[in-house]
């Protein structure tokens, strides 16, 4: 197995273990992708265990960039870390934006509905909103339209859990998520989507997001012992 010259996503957690043993480490489990068996399996049963899937930011197989989180499918606290990764990932920040006049639905996808078995939240979310604002309401399903071309008019997003909701916060666009969402850090609550919560601390949520983000030449410099989101 050589993935630091032939790039094969399935082969990280493989490459993590070896990598740990190569540093001494102990290592939790790893798993890999919402449909892996490993992962159903160890959710909620109380053993430490680490997960691989798509990055944060520059997100592609393609590019090599992958995140890694412990104990979960999302990085859903901010870390004290400082923000070098922000500039390697080319990460910016925008300034809130308080104007649009929709609500955005990021709905889940089927394999979080398998996985969360939340298939109702979507009608259950549209419900509520119907309860607390007049405002129209658009349920992206599709990825053919870029996520800012979408958002050109929106007053907010709503998500369970999609890493859209990382993408819309970073332009400005206030969210309002759930607690499996990377976005929680910064999220509102739904019942005040007329009053969006414009919080003050992306910049520290953005920095601790990028030290969940890797790309597989990294790899070996990733502090793999008991991984809490460290280099060496």
């Amino acid at each position: 197995m050589t993935p630091l010259t032939v790039w094969n996503r399935k082969e990280l957690p493989d490459y993590a273990m070896a990598l740990a043993n190569k540093q001494g480490a102990a290592m939790p489990y790893p798993a890999y992708g919402l449909l892996d068996g490993v992962a159903r399996a160890l959710r909620g049963r109380g053993k430490e265990w680490i997960y691989f899937d798509h990055s944060y930011f520059h997100r592609g197989w393609d590019k090599g960039n992958f995140r890694v989180i412990r104990n979960g499918f999302h990085l859903t606290k901010i870390l004290d870390r400082p923000d070098d990764r922000m500039k390697k990932f080319g990460v910016q920040v925008e300034p809130w934006r308080k104007t649009g006049r929709e609500i955005v639905i990021i709905p889940p996808s089927q394999a979080q509905i398998a996985m969360y078995e939340n298939d109702s939240w979507l009608v259950e979310t549209e419900a509520k909103l119907a309860q607390i604002t007049d405002r129209p309401v658009t349920c992206k399903t599709s990825k053919q339209t870029p996520l800012r071309d979408f958002l050109t008019d929106a007053w907010a997003v709503v998500t369970f859990a999609s890493v859209a909701g990382v993408e819309a916060a970073l332009m400005g666009i206030p969210v309002f998520s759930t607690d499996q969402c990377p976005s929680w850090p910064i999220s509102g609550r739904l019942e005040n989507i007329e009053s969006p919560h414009y919080a003050e601390n992306r910049h520290e949520w953005a920095s601790s997001l990028c030290y969940a983000s890797w790309n597989w030449e990294e790899m070996p410099h990733i502090k793999w012992d008991d991984y809490h989101y460290e280099m060496l």
